[in-house]
């Protein structure tokens, strides 16, 4: 009898720790959002690593041997926006939502707005956000208080903190990890609702 008992604890004890390995591994990582998009009637997303994974437009820019982060740098990004980056279906997805459901979209983006043209007839044709409704700003906050946005979508710690501070509910989008942009990026830092499987 003893000898049998002794031979079912192992067991008992690799059965216990096989069920906690398994817990723990498959454990939601982010909180999942919840948000009902009928209930915003103004919505604001951020552009880069949001809507658009951009990233291919960057690298060319950073390539081209203009100065980094000047108006000529600025200029090729936007121009190069159209043809190199890739919309991101899930953000894209609501987005659709929310316009289905009557809300004002607007597109708040801390790019410079040099050669910003293709830009915004690119933003107009694929997201139907006219030109009035894009903001190239670094003072997201302000703009997110002053228009009334009730809910602000974006990828970076900074986008979620400047929405708590405009006084809207953020949402964070999980970045590509193919995104070239690894800073700034600490998802459920604020407690924020995260859009899950938003990466792509």
């Amino acid at each position: 009898m003893k000898k049998k008992f002794f031979k079912i604890i192992p067991l008992l004890l690799l059965s216990l720790i096989f069920s906690c390995y398994t817990s723990t591994t498959t454990s939601t990582e982010y909180p999942v959002s919840q948000l009902k998009v009928e209930k915003y009637s103004k919505v604001g997303f951020d552009l880069d690593d949001t809507l658009l994974f951009s990233t291919p437009a960057f690298d060319y820019a950073f390539s081209s041997g203009v100065e980094p982060f000047s108006p000529e740098f600025w200029e090729i990004i936007n121009e190069k926006t159209p043809e190199l980056s890739r919309i991101k279906k899930k953000t894209f997805e609501i987005l659709k939502k929310h316009k289905e459901n009557g809300a004002e979209v607007y597109i708040i983006t801390a790019r410079k707005d040099y050669g910003k043209e293709k830009l915004l007839k690119f933003i107009r044709e694929k997201f139907g956000v006219p030109p009035q409704n894009v903001y190239f700003t670094k003072d997201k906050s302000s703009i997110i208080e002053e228009l009334g946005i009730q809910v602000f979508y974006g990828d970076s710690d900074s986008d979620i903190s400047e929405a708590i501070e405009g006084g809207a509910k953020p949402v964070r989008v999980l970045r590509s990890p193919k995104s070239s942009y690894k800073k700034n990026y600490n998802p459920g830092v604020y407690d924020e609702e995260i859009l899950p499987n938003s990466e792509e």
